[in-house]
C-alpha cells in the first residue's frame, strides 16, 4: 500500500500531470452534468457541453503539440489526451446525436478503457507487472473499435468539419485512438508476451459474449421469419396478418428485443449509409429510443422479420403486456418518479367485498421547467370496478366527475393538449384494467392523486382471499409504501406480507409495491344496501346442474396442454371430440391425439372461430395469461363474426385453468358463451355424466362469481334497512353494464340508459370515465355536468352514500333554517 501511494505521488510530480488532472476532473464533471440534464430533459444543457468542449479543444491542441515535440518527456500524458478526446466526443454527441442515446454501460466500459491506459502508458524504465490492466484494456477496447467502425461513413465530413472550430475532429477521434493505442501496446507485447495473452483474452471475452448473444438472437429471428412464411400459406382473411405470428411467438428476452427493432433499439442496417432511421408507424410506443452497440451489431446477423412497426407493437401488447407503453400520451412521461404510495384497504367480510384506496405522490426527478404527463395502469382482480378519483389542485382535493368516456377523453385532450392545465382522467380497459392519467407534473409542482376500487373477495375452500392490486407506472419500485388493512366486524385475517396490528389496523411499511394476499374465514351473514326505494341484497350464488349432451366437444388446445390432459379427455369414449387447426375442424381420438398435440406445441394462445362451432357444443379450454383482446381485433372480420354469430349458438365453455386471458375474459363478460371454471377432474366428471353447471340468472340479479355471491335488486319494504356498504350497489350496477355490453354497443338509447346507471353508482365502465378538472368553469366549457343525487366518489371513511358539496350546502342550509325556526318558536313560547 505504501509503495502504491509513493508511486502515485511520483506520478503526480511528473510534468503536466497536475494541470491535466484539473482539466480532466473539470471536463468529467461537466460531461456528467450534461448527461444528467439530457437524461432528465432539463433545458439549456447544451451550454455545459459547449463549455466542456472549449476546454477539451484548447487542452487537446496544446497537449498534442507538446507530446509531438517532446515525446519522451510527456508520453505519460497520452492517457489524459485520449480520455479528454473521448470526453469531448461524448459532449458533442449530446447536441449532435450521432450515436443517439447510449446505455450507461457504454460510458462505464469507455471509462474502464481510459483508466487502464494509465497503468499501461508508462515510461519504459518502469517494469511492474500490469497483466490485469491489459485484460481490462482488451475487454474495453472493443467499444472503441465499434465507435471507429461506426463513424467510417462520416469521416469525410469530419475532415471538412475540422475547419468549423475543429469540431469535425471528434468524428476521427476513435480512429486516432486505435492507431495510437495499437502502436503503443505492440511495444509492450514484444517485451512481454503475457501482456498480449491477457489483452487478447479480454477482447475474446467480449467477442465470445457478442457471438453467443448474436446466435441466440439470430435463431429466434429465423424462427419468427419461418413461422411467418409458413403461416402466409394459410389463407385466413378473418384475422390481422400479425395474429398468427403472435399466437406462435413465445415471450422471451430475445423475442422482445427483435420486436423492438426500430421502435426502441436503433439498428445499423447498412453501416455505411445510415438507412432505416426513418422507419415509423402510426402507433405510439412510450419508451425511449436507445443505441445499444451489442444489439445493433446482432441485428446485422438476424433475419428480417418483415413485420411492420404497428404489427410489432400489437404483438408486444398481446404477448409481453406492453399495453401501458402504447397508451396515448400527449406529453412526455420521462424522468417521473412515484415518491410515495398509500394503500388503504377496507374489508367488508359479510358482503364479501373490499374497497382499496390508493394515494400516490408523483415527482419529477430533476429541476425541469417542462411539464410531464404521468400514466398509471391498474390490473384489478376479476370482477373489480373503479369507484373514485381525486386530484389535489393547489393543495385542495378535487373529486372526479363521472361522465361518458367520449366527453371525458375530449375534455382531457383539450385541456392537456391545447390549454396545458390540470386534469386527471380514469379510463376502463379490457382485461380488468384501469388507466389513470395525471397532468402536469414538474420539479416545482409534484402531484398527488387518489383512486379507489371495489373488489370482490375470491372464495375457495371455505376461505375468502383479498388480492392486492398490480400497478404499473413511473418508477414505482423505489416508492415509500405504507399499507393499511381494516376490517368491518371482528374478523381475523392472515396475510402473505408482514403486517403489524396497531390500534385495530394492520400496518406494513415497505419499498415499492409488492403483490400480497389477505385470507379470511368464509362468512354467511346476509348483507344489504338501500338506495332510491330499492334494496340490494347479497346472497349466496345459486348454481344449478343441468343435463347437457353437447352436439360436439371442442378441445381448445394450445402449448399449455399436456399430452396426459388431452389423453384423459379422448379416453372418455365420446365420439364427438374435435379440434380446430388453421380454422378447420378435425376429429381427435385415441389414435391421433399425440400427432395432433404436436401441431399445437408452439401455439401459445388460440382464437377459436366460435361462429363456426355447432350449436349447443361444449368447449374445453386451458387459458394462459396473455392473448390479443377485442380492442386489438376491433376491425377484423373475425370479431365481426363473433359479435354477430356466436351468441345464438348457445355454446358452453369449461376452463380447466385458474387463469383467464383477455380474449376469454371479454367473451365471458359479454355473455357470448356460458362459462364455468373448474378443475380437470371435475370437468371429466361433468362430461361423463352429461352435466353442466350454470349460475342462476334473473333480470334483477347480478352474479359475482369470484366471491360466490349474487346481488339482487328488490323494491324497498318497510322493515328493510342497510346493513352493508354502498359498494354492494356499485357492484350491482357494474355487473349490469357488463352484462349488456353487446346491446349498449348497438343501441344508443340503451347506452344512455346505462350511462345514467354508471353515473348513479359512480363507476368506471366501458362507456363511462372519471375526470377531474381544475375549475367548475372547465366542466361547463366541456359540456360535463356534475352529477346530482348519486352515490358519488367512494371513500374508505364512509360506507354509505356520500353527499356531494352542493348537497352538503343544502343540508347545512336546511339545518340552519330549522335551528332559527326552533329558536323563534321557543321565544314565542316563553
Amino acid at each position: 500500500m505504501k509503495y502504491k501511494i509513493e508511486h502515485l505521488e511520483y506520478y503526480i510530480q511528473k510534468p503536466g500531470v497536475t494541470i491535466s488532472l484539473i482539466v480532466t476532473l473539470f471536463s468529467t464533471i461537466l460531461l456528467m452534468g450534461t448527461l444528467v440534464c439530457k437524461e432528465f430533459r432539463i433545458q439549456n444543457f447544451e451550454s455545459a457541453a459547449i463549455l466542456s468542449l472549449l476546454f477539451e479543444v484548447l487542452y487537446g491542441i496544446g497537449l498534442s503539440f507538446i507530446i509531438l515535440r517532446k515525446k519522451e518527456k510527456y508520453i505519460h500524458l497520452t492517457p489524459f489526451l485520449i480520455l479528454n478526446w473521448l470526453i469531448g466526443c461524448f459532449c458533442l454527441n449530446t447536441f449532435i446525436p450521432i450515436f443517439h442515446d447510449l446505455p450507461i454501460w457504454v460510458y462505464l466500459i469507455t471509462a474502464a478503457f481510459c483508466l487502464s491506459n494509465f497503468f499501461i502508458y508508462r515510461n519504459s524504465d518502469e517494469s511492474r507487472n500490469i497483466s490485469f490492466p491489459f485484460f481490462i484494456n482488451g475487454l474495453s477496447f472493443a467499444i472503441i473499435l465499434y465507435f471507429a467502425i461506426y463513424l467510417i461513413p462520416i469521416m469525410p465530413l469530419s475532415c471538412l468539419g475540422i475547419l468549423a472550430l475543429g469540431l469535425g475532429f471528434y468524428g476521427l477521434v476513435p480512429a486516432f485512438v486505435i492507431i495510437i493505442h495499437i502502436t503503443t501496446i505492440i511495444r509492450y507485447f514484444s517485451r512481454n508476451k503475457n501482456y498480449s495473452i491477457y489483452f487478447g483474452a479480454g477482447f475474446l471475452v467480449v467477442l465470445f459474449g457478442l457471438i453467443l448473444f448474436t446466435i441466440g438472437l439470430s435463431i429466434e429471428s429465423r424462427k419468427i421469419a419461418q413461422s411467418a412464411t409458413m403461416k402466409s400459406f394459410d389463407e385466413n382473411d378473418d384475422f390481422p396478418s400479425y395474429i398468427s405470428i403472435s399466437q406462435n411467438l413465445k415471450p422471451n428476452f430475445f423475442n422482445e428485443i427483435l420486436l423492438k427493432k426500430d421502435i426502441v433499439y436503433i439498428p445499423l442496417h447498412n453501416i455505411f449509409s445510415f438507412e432505416g432511421f426513418n422507419s415509423f408507424g402510426t402507433k405510439q410506443f412510450n419508451e425511449r429510443k436507445t443505441h445499444n452497440p451489442f444489439i445493433s451489431i446482432a441485428y446485422l446477423f438476424c433475419k428480417d422479420l418483415n413485420i411492420s412497426n404497428d404489427d410489432r407493437i400489437n404483438i408486444l401488447k398481446s404477448n409481453f403486456d406492453k399495453r401501458l407503453e402504447t397508451e396515448e400520451q400527449l406529453w412526455s412521461g420521462e424522468n417521473l418518479l412515484t415518491k410515495s404510495i398509500k394503500e388503504d384497504v377496507k374489508i367488508y367480510a359479510d358482503a364479501r367485498l373490499a374497497y382499496t384506496e390508493v394515494t400516490m405522490k408523483i415527482v419529477c426527478a430533476e429541476d425541469s421547467r417542462r411539464d410531464r404527463e404521468a400514466i398509471y395502469s391498474f390490473q384489478l382482480p376479476e370482477g373489480s370496478v373503479a369507484t373514485s378519483l381525486s386530484l389535489w389542485v393547489n393543495g385542495i382535493e378535487r373529486k372526479g366527475v363521472l361522465t361518458t368516456k367520449e366527453k371525458a377523453k375530449a375534455a382531457y385532450n383539450q385541456i392537456v393538449g391545447v390549454e396545458s392545465r390540470d386534469p386527471s382522467l380514469m379510463q376502463w380497459r379490457e382485461g380488468n384494467k384501469v388507466v389513470v392519467k395525471v397532468f402536469p407534473v414538474n420539479f416545482k409542482n409534484p402531484r398527488t392523486f387518489k383512486c379507489g376500487f371495489t373488489t370482490p373477495l375470491k372464495v375457495k375452500n371455505n376461505e375468502m382471499k383479498y388480492q392486492s392490486l398490480s400497478i404499473k407506472g413511473p418508477n414505482i419500485s423505489n416508492a415509500e409504501t405504507i399499507s393499511r388493512i381494516q376490517t368491518v366486524g371482528n374478523t381475523k385475517i392472515e396475510t402473505s406480507k408482514d403486517f403489524e396490528l396497531k390500534n385495530k389496523y394492520y400496518i406494513n411499511e415497505s419499498k415499492g409495491l409488492d403483490n400480497w394476499e389477505a385470507y379470511l374465514s368464509l362468512t354467511k351473514v346476509p348483507s344489504s344496501f338501500t338506495w332510491k326505494n330499492k334494496i340490494y341484497e347479497v346472497k349466496d350464488i345459486q348454481q344449478t346442474v343441468i343435463s347437457f349432451s353437447p352436439s360436439e366437444i371442442i378441445l381448445d388446445l394450445n402449448s399449455s396442454w399436456t399430452t396426459k390432459q388431452i389423453e384423459s379427455f379422448v379416453n372418455l369414449n365420446k365420439k364427438n371430440f374435435f379440434v380446430f387447426i388453421n380454422g378447420e375442424k378435425k376429429e381427435i381420438n385415441k389414435d391421433n391425439f399425440k400427432a395432433i398435440a404436436l401441431d399445437f406445441e408452439d401455439l401459445h394462445y388460440s382464437l377459436l372461430p366460435l361462429y363456426k362451432i355447432s350449436q349447443n357444443s361444449l368447449i374445453i379450454t386451458k387459458c394462459g395469461k396473455f392473448s390479443a383482446n377485442f380492442e386489438e381485433l376491433e376491425n377484423s372480420n373475425y370479431l365481426k363474426k363473433i359479435k354477430t354469430g356466436a351468441k345464438e349458438r348457445h355454446l358452453k365453455v369449461i376452463n380447466i385453468s385458474s387463469d383467464i386471458n383477455p380474449f376469454w375474459q371479454t367473451v365471458k363478460e359479454q355473455k357470448y358463451v356460458n362459462y364455468f371454471q373448474t378443475s380437470l377432474n371435475n370437468s371429466l366428471k361433468l362430461i361423463d355424466q352429461n352435466h353442466f353447471i350454470l349460475f342462476k340468472t334473473a333480470a334483477n340479479t347480478v352474479n359475482i362469481e369470484p366471491a360466490n355471491i349474487a346481488i339482487t335488486e328488490s323494491p324497498l319494504h318497510n322493515t328493510a334497512k342497510s346493513t352493508g356498504p354502498d359498494h354492494i350497489y356499485r357492484m350491482y350496477a357494474f355487473g349490469k353494464v357488463l352484462e349488456e355490453q353487446v346491446k349498449i354497443q348497438n343501441d344508443s338509447l340503451v347506452q344512455n340508459q346505462y350511462v345514467d346507471l354508471a353515473k348513479d353508482a359512480n363507476i368506471v365502465t366501458p362507456i363511462s370515465s372519471l375526470i377531474v378538472l381544475e375549475t367548475d368553469e372547465d366542466y361547463k366549457n366541456n359540456g360535463i355536468e356534475k352529477n346530482v343525487d348519486t352515490l358519488g366518489n367512494a371513500s374508505v371513511k364512509n360506507d354509505g352514500a356520500i353527499p356531494e358539496p352542493h348537497e352538503w350546502l343544502l343540508i347545512i342550509l336546511g339545518s340552519t333554517i330549522l335551528f332559527f325556526y326552533y329558536r323563534k318558536n321557543k321565544k314565542q313560547t316563553i
